[in-house]
């Protein structure tokens, strides 16, 4: 089964490339960070997928990676050898065209877990974090895959009672 490719969560790269740009404004080189993603995800929403210039973004990125700013604060040097990194993960969305260029389906998924962990601060035993994760796994999984989550969990009694 093919999977889709591993893409860092641009939202995320953004947020901290505000933070940089706002922490030290006469420096330039978070600002074309931030000029270079948010473009390339104008790119992917507005140009045809077959069309968007991905070997020129990433020129550009790869521009901005070589960059020496060890004269900056110490957080620009370890955002950019990070970037420099995981390079061949930051444009997967403008390469697969079923890869989103952020997390939030992700973190989506996960809050339910998030908000239960918050309100009682923990579950009782194990098996009941592993049972709620299955269940909340199997209900998401039906969303996702635009089914209904009822029958869904009827398909997995069904089975269950095949198998006993």
């Amino acid at each position: 089964m093919e999977t889709a490719g591993h893409q860092l969560c641009l939202a995320h790269l953004i947020r901290n490339l505000v933070y940089l740009t706002e922490l030290n404004q006469k420096q330039t080189w978070s600002k074309a960070m931030l000029d270079l993603l948010r473009d390339s995800i104008h790119q992917r929403k507005s140009v045809p997928f077959g069309e968007i210039d991905v070997g020129g973004i990433k020129d550009r990125f790869n521009r901005l990676i070589k960059e020496d700013l060890t004269a900056l604060d110490k957080k620009y040097e370890s955002l950019r050898k990070s970037l420099e990194k995981h390079k061949e993960h930051v444009f997967q969305f403008l390469e697969q065209e079923d890869v989103p260029y952020d997390n939030n389906g992700s973190e989506r998924s996960i809050r339910p877990l998030k908000v239960k962990q918050k309100v009682s601060g923990m579950f009782k035993a194990d098996n009941n974090a592993d049972a709620f994760c299955q269940l909340h796994s199997i209900a998401d999984t039906a969303r996702k895959n635009n089914q209904d989550p009822f029958l869904a969990f009827v398909a997995v009694a069904q089975n269950v009672c095949n198998e006993i």
